[in-house]
């Protein structure tokens, strides 16, 4: 796994412990899907050096928080940020 330059504010959730790995890992989940907005778990997974579960337990947690959210549709499942996901990117 690569570590991030930066640590996204947003990949700090309310709802669950945060590690300083878990928190890196959602850093770079966000940067990722600010660089190519619709994503699939798999390609995040590769990028991340993570199993697809391990992606889908972070990417679950960060949308009941509404910083993501998933586009289903046509047999696949994409991942985006939401307005808040984005609002956290610009702000930083």
């Amino acid at each position: 796994m690569q570590g991030p330059r930066e640590i996204n504010p947003k990949a700090f959730l309310s709802r669950i412990k945060n590690t300083l790995r878990g928190v890196k890992v959602r850093s770079m989940i966000i940067k990722i899907l600010k660089e190519r907005k619709a994503v699939s778990v798999a390609q995040i997974a590769d990028e991340v050096g993570l199993t697809p579960s391990a992606i889908r337990r972070h990417l679950k947690n960060m949308g009941a928080e509404g910083i993501v959210k998933n586009l289903r549709g046509r047999g696949q499942s994409l991942w985006t940020l939401t307005g808040l996901g984005q609002q956290a990117i610009d702000e930083t």
